[in-house]
């Protein structure tokens, strides 16, 4: 299984998700609908997603986490308690400080509702921060140097002796190469 987790201000009919699932199968990617920026809440609901996935599934025990930006956030806090690997695209490694200047309220172009970012959202999400880097957990970095929210290099650094780490010239946070990712996405998931 393939569960993808989507960034603040986003959500699971994202067009990167629609993008995953389509390019990834047969391998069934899920998507939950989720509020990132929301630590506790996020942690239990992605722990109930998770869980219930696992019973429902007890046939395919591999599991894959593809968490962009914010999401990212979340699948490298899972991955060890599910025994996961993970892909971060464009990852957020310190939400409680990045997120900082963009409290306010936005409108959410993959649900169309309206997101509300409190300061006290972004300091709640400082709980959840784990190492970088876990050598027990496969792990794919996906970064586009020309990422506008984050500053690339950050998590470039934090992952050069874990894994494998991709930079990609230009792009955008959204980031621009997943086509040239994807088989590098599926060895880790057949790994």
């Amino acid at each position: 299984m393939i569960i993808y987790l989507h960034g603040f201000n986003s959500g699971g009919q994202s067009q990167k998700a629609a993008w995953l699932r389509a390019h990834l199968a047969p391998v069934l990617v899920f998507a939950p609908d989720y509020e990132p920026h929301h630590g506790h809440d996020a942690a239990r609901d992605l722990r109930k997603f998770l869980a219930r996935l696992r019973r429902e599934n007890p046939q395919d025990p591999k599991l894959m986490l593809i968490g962009s930006s914010l999401g990212g956030f979340w699948a490298q806090y899972l991955a060890s308690e599910f025994d996961a690997r993970i892909v971060l695209i464009n990852p957020s490694l310190r939400p409680d400080e990045t997120l900082a200047r963009h409290v306010g309220r936005y409108r959410n172009e993959a649900t169309g509702g309206e997101t509300l970012l409190t300061a006290e959202d972004v300091r709640a999400l400082r709980a959840f921060r784990v190492e970088p880097c876990n050598p027990k957990v496969p792990t794919l970095v996906l970064l586009d140097a020309g990422d506008e929210v984050l500053d690339y290099r950050i998590a470039e650094g934090a992952f050069y002796a874990c894994g494998q780490t991709l930079v990609y010239p230009g792009g955008s946070h959204r980031f621009e190469h997943l086509a040239e990712a994807l088989p590098e996405i599926r060895r880790l998931y057949e790994s």
